[in-house]
């Protein structure tokens, strides 16, 4: 077993959580690896839906502009690797491995050992420092207040906060209003921060932690700059004017919002960046599992969606593209997902529904993921694993061409499914 190999494994056997928050984590951590953080230009992205197509865009755009810029982003897919990228391209194994022992060598005080999401984090700084960047991402893993990415000493030259959705309300909170207060902890003094397109009540909750808001609910607009004076901004964008020149990369209408956030930042942060170079940047982007088309003939999608809101936004965009169409879904999803929401928001598309576990512990097993499915009137049978889950629906759209797969519910089943694919 490679360096790398026993590295990686030491790693995935971290907590997920630890005793102090992960926000307390960094701080306490980063001073002992000489503040990697500092003097980073940081672009910090939060939010429920939408964070990581924000966080590459930006990242591309800049790239476009002739600037190193570090890339911070999870979960990943397949490779550890893919959660730490410079110019989008993963960490070599060979760094991950050296910089990841130099952060587990650190001794912390009891109640402040890095959990697995930390350890990441910091590799990444260490990386991104090294690397000499001009300008860095973060993605923010949970909430925002309390997050690992929280910790930084160094303030951010812009946030976003995306699309703010029902997700991990056990620790967030149980309604919009309480997981956008999660999600504004990322605001500082004097950070501009841009929100992404949310509902008003949701626009109410995080204006109570600025000092100025402005909002602009028409397509992105380089003039709102010189409209803005107060030392913290707000803006709430919508991309309602569906210019062809700012058309994303990505599938789903969502992303023009997605898009115009991320314009927006770039805009707010004096980064300099030509929007023009900024677009041509975007549209190089490639995110998997996000409505990710894998092939035509049978029509094959995988998405990562496991929440209300990503499970609505899949199911507007397949009914928008393929009207004709009904789907074969093979679903996997985490104990504490709403699966019910899953169904009831796909199965006046759906043919059937093939249930899966995936290899998480955390995994709704096949049998009562059937039975869930079948509480809501659809019909569904259980896979013992991906590849049965896999020849069961290929079969299934044989011959049809009425029919399509599309694989949804979990990140780390997109993860899987990728990783049998190739």
């Amino acid at each position: 077993m490679s360096e790398y190999s026993d590295i990686v494994k030491q790693i995935e056997s971290l907590k997920r959580f630890g005793r102090r928050s992960g926000r307390e984590v960094t701080e306490h951590l980063l001073p002992k690896l000489s503040d990697p953080d500092r003097g980073l230009k940081i672009f910090h992205i939060a939010g429920t839906n939408g964070k990581g197509s924000v966080a590459v865009y930006i990242a591309a755009a800049l790239e476009a502009n002739g600037f190193k810029t570090g890339l911070f982003i999870s979960p990943h897919l397949i490779t550890i690797r893919e959660r730490i990228q410079v110019n989008r391209r993963y960490i070599s194994e060979a760094d991950f491995a050296r910089l990841a022992e130099r952060v587990l060598s650190v001794r912390t005080d009891e109640g402040y050992e890095p959990t697995f999401f930390d350890l990441c984090l910091a590799t990444a700084l260490l990386y991104f420092k090294e690397q000499g960047c001009d300008y860095v991402v973060l993605e923010t893993g949970l909430g925002g207040r309390l997050d690992s990415t929280r910790g930084i000493s160094q303030t951010p030259v812009a946030g976003v906060i995306t699309a703010i959705g029902l997700d991990h309300t056990e620790i967030l909170g149980d309604t919009l209003e309480k997981i956008a207060d999660e999600k504004a902890g990322i605001i500082r003094d004097g950070m501009p921060v841009i929100i992404a397109h949310n509902l008003p009540s949701v626009r109410r909750e995080i204006k109570k932690f600025t000092r100025g808001y402005f909002e602009c609910d028409e397509a992105y607009d380089q003039t709102v700059r010189n409209s803005v004076s107060a030392p913290l901004i707000v803006a709430s964008m919508k991309a309602q004017l569906r210019d062809p020149s700012m058309t994303p990369p990505l599938a789903g209408d969502f992303q023009f919002d997605n898009e115009a956030a991320a314009l927006a930042a770039l805009e707010f942060s004096d980064s300099m960046a030509d929007v023009s170079k900024a677009l041509s940047g975007i549209r190089s982007v490639t995110w998997p599992a996000r409505i990710q088309k894998i092939s035509d003939d049978p029509l094959f999608i995988i998405d990562g969606s496991h929440n209300p809101q990503g499970v609505k936004a899949l199911s507007g965009t397949l009914k928008e593209t393929y009207p004709d169409k009904r789907f074969v879904f093979l679903i996997s999803a985490m104990k504490d997902k709403d699966v019910r929401h899953m169904v009831s928001r796909t199965k006046s598309i759906a043919a059937s529904y093939i249930c899966v576990a995936n290899p998480s512990t955390r995994s709704l097993d096949a049998d009562s993921l059937c039975e869930i499915v079948r509480d809501q009137g659809a019909d569904a049978v259980a896979a013992a694993d991906i590849d049965q889950a896999l020849a069961m629906a290929r079969k299934l759209v044989s011959g049809e061409s009425s029919l399509g797969i599309v694989a949804f519910g979990s990140l780390y089943f997109a993860g899987e499914l990728l990783k049998n694919l190739r």
